[in-house]
């Protein structure tokens, strides 16, 4: 019983990784897609965080609007570039709400007991255990849910030859 929940629980942690996990995306051309004044994020190469409003985009350049002044990033500096999406954070909260709330109910129901007899009583745990899963498991899918990113990525550049080990 106890290999079970553990594996349900693994699985269950893993889910944001899973889904987290992003492939290679897009070319460039495909920020011509973009909107002015549409909410982006923006990685340079050296780390570097950029969000605001998207204004132009050219062969060489992204253009952005940051904290009221423009920013231009070169082609060659841009690792990633992702529209934001903030109301979707609430939906994956109240979807990791459900989902943890059933996967609590799942696990607290399969380690609830199935009865006992005492005097006249038989006492079936597996209903209180499985609303203290629900208690537990809901809100910790609802954090799990927002903590999810909440923006598509547009962009990503291929990793550079410079950045690859060599394999001996």
């Amino acid at each position: 019983m106890v290999p079970r929940t553990c594996l349900v629980l693994v699985l269950f942690l893993g889910l944001p990784v899973a889904l987290c996990a992003q492939k290679q995306q897009g070319s460039w051309s495909d920020l011509n897609g973009l909107k002015a004044g549409q909410r982006i994020e923006v990685i340079e190469s050296d780390m570097k965080r950029h969000a605001g409003e998207f204004l132009t985009v050219t062969d060489e350049l992204l253009t952005l609007q940051e904290g009221g002044s423009d920013v231009s990033i070169k082609r060659e500096d841009v690792v990633r570039v992702s529209r934001s999406s903030a109301p979707r954070r609430g939906e994956h909260a109240l979807i990791g709400l459900v989902v943890g709330g059933a996967i609590g109910a799942g696990i607290g129901a399969a380690a609830g007991s199935s009865g006992s007899k005492t005097g006249w009583f038989n006492f079936n745990t597996r209903g209180i255990a499985a609303l203290i899963g629900v208690v537990i498991g809901a809100p910790s899918g609802a954090l799990v849910g927002a903590a999810i990113p909440a923006h598509s990525t547009i962009y990503r550049a291929a990793p550079s030859a410079a950045h690859q080990t060599a394999s001996p």
